[in-house]
């Protein structure tokens, strides 16, 4: 399924990440005095205001030292130069943070840590090139297509879907590129109804549920697999399973577009009992959730 090593590193990751943001956010706060001044941005105040909470300030400090993941302290200081912006103005023109405005620089983070680790996870997950998987991944971005088209090759599908134009523009370029006939682009709202016109092994779910509502992309997602597949979640935190660090990224990624909350694993399984869907489910490490569908 996973190797202890994949998982530890995946896990290492996010920890880093959290740990990193939460001395970002420790500073943003006395520098800014966010929590007794007030700002234009009252809403974004208000954020802070409710979730701001450090606890064991050297267990932080030593996480960061202890196993640095440098890739992704890019995307984690633009989080957190966008933080000081938001104060002034939610859409102040210094928040490069759009999926569409600034798909050149999505194109440059997805392509480092969490991202590119968790496409290894999830690789090794659904053992990946094994035999002609069929994949159709939801949000897909700019790097997966290029990714999971090379791993199942000539004889899987690939379907990526994104909702920005821009994004899927960097995304065909790449496998254009290298001729991967097998992998499909589609831009489209994964939020509104998908007609399947044909059934997939599984559906990808990366970095995706906090800007979506969880019905019906979960609905699409078992039209997609004729409610007998896998669903595979990744999420940089799911809300019940670790709380405090859901607060501290709700600062920072709520400075990006659409985004609406972190999922919960409790909410995901209870749409799925209102949807009346038969399935498993496991949760494979504290970031990634999979779903096994046995009908309806």
């Amino acid at each position: 399924m996973i190797s202890i090593q994949s998982k530890k590193s995946l896990e290492s990751v996010m920890d880093f990440m959290y740990a990193y943001l939460s001395l970002k956010a420790y500073f943003f706060t006395g520098r800014t005095k966010v929590m007794d001044t007030e700002y234009p941005n009252s809403e974004y105040v208000k954020i802070w205001r409710e979730n701001f909470s450090i606890s064991k300030p050297e267990k932080i400090v030593e996480t960061i030292f202890a196993e640095p993941e440098f890739s992704c302290i890019d995307f984690c200081d633009t989080l957190d130069r966008a933080s000081y912006f938001a104060l002034i103005h939610p859409n102040h023109p210094n928040i490069t943070l759009g999926f569409i405005k600034d798909a050149d620089l999505w194109n440059i983070w997805l392509c480092e840590a969490p991202f590119s680790v968790a496409r290894d996870v999830i690789s090794e997950i659904l053992n990946l090139g094994e035999d002609s998987t069929k994949i159709v991944d939801f949000g897909c971005g700019s790097v997966s297509p290029h990714y999971y088209g090379n791993i199942v090759g000539s004889k899987g599908i690939y379907t990526g879907i994104d909702h920005s134009h821009s994004i899927l523009k960097i995304a065909e370029n790449r496998i254009k590129s290298e001729n991967l006939d097998w992998v499909n682009l589609k831009k489209f709202n994964i939020e509104s109804k998908l007609i399947a016109k044909r059934k997939y092994d599984v559906v990808i779910c990366s970095s995706i549920l906090q800007y979506v509502n969880l019905k019906p992309v979960l609905k699409n997602a078992g039209e997609m697999v004729g409610y007998d597949g896998r669903i595979i979640i990744f999420s940089e935190v799911f809300s019940d399973l670790e709380p405090e660090k859901e607060k501290i990224l709700k600062l920072y990624y709520s400075l990006i577009p659409n985004f609406k909350k972190f999922p919960s694993v409790s909410e995901i399984l209870e749409i799925l009992d209102l949807m009346g869907v038969c399935y498993k489910y496991k949760i494979v490490c504290k970031n990634i959730l999979l779903l096994e569908l046995v009908g309806r």
